[in-house]
């Protein structure tokens, strides 16, 4: 199940506010304090085009030495990476964050997959467009979802639109 509580979460706060300075956006940030140090996985995001090795370069070397001299003499281990092309989502957020973007929900309505655009995200609601529900087929112009209702999220990539080849 999605959570919708990711921008409440301090961390969270902290790296999209050092990250966005750069043009991109914390998708996910999570945190792991072990004995003798601290595992953080950062995931990174730009609408303006694909994030590539440089950026997670830039990002690593702007937040490693920071939380470095945080942690003191604990050790730090950072994972910093790009969403993919297939993200589960974790947060509601996110559909914010990828708007424009292909994803497939499931709909406890419809118990279905549904794939569409990424339209708009307001009063709990989820719009997508050019939506087809995948077990019968049924296509909407644009359809509405509420939160409650979509038990999984993730980003789905048409390989036919990228190749130039349609269905």
């Amino acid at each position: 199940m999605l959570s919708n509580d990711i921008r409440e979460n301090a961390l969270f706060n902290e790296l999209d506010g050092l990250i966005s300075a750069m043009g991109l956006r914390v998708v996910d940030a999570v945190r792991n304090d072990l004995p003798g140090g601290c595992q953080m996985i950062v995931t990174v995001y730009s609408s303006e085009r694909a994030v590539n090795t440089d950026d997670l370069a830039m990002v690593y070397n702007v937040v490693y030495p920071r939380y470095q001299l945080l942690l003191g003499e604990r050790d730090l281990s950072l994972e910093v990476s790009s969403p993919g092309l297939t993200r589960s989502f974790k947060d509601f957020y996110e559909f914010e964050l990828f708007k424009g973007k292909v994803a497939r929900v499931y709909s406890s309505t419809y118990s279905s997959w549904i794939e569409g655009v990424i339209d708009n995200v307001e009063n709990s609601t989820v719009s997508l467009l050019e939506a087809e529900i995948q077990d019968t087929g049924e296509r909407f112009e644009k359809l509405v979802l509420s939160f409650s209702e979509i038990q999984k999220a993730k980003l789905s990539y048409r390989w036919e639109e990228k190749n130039g080849q349609s269905n």
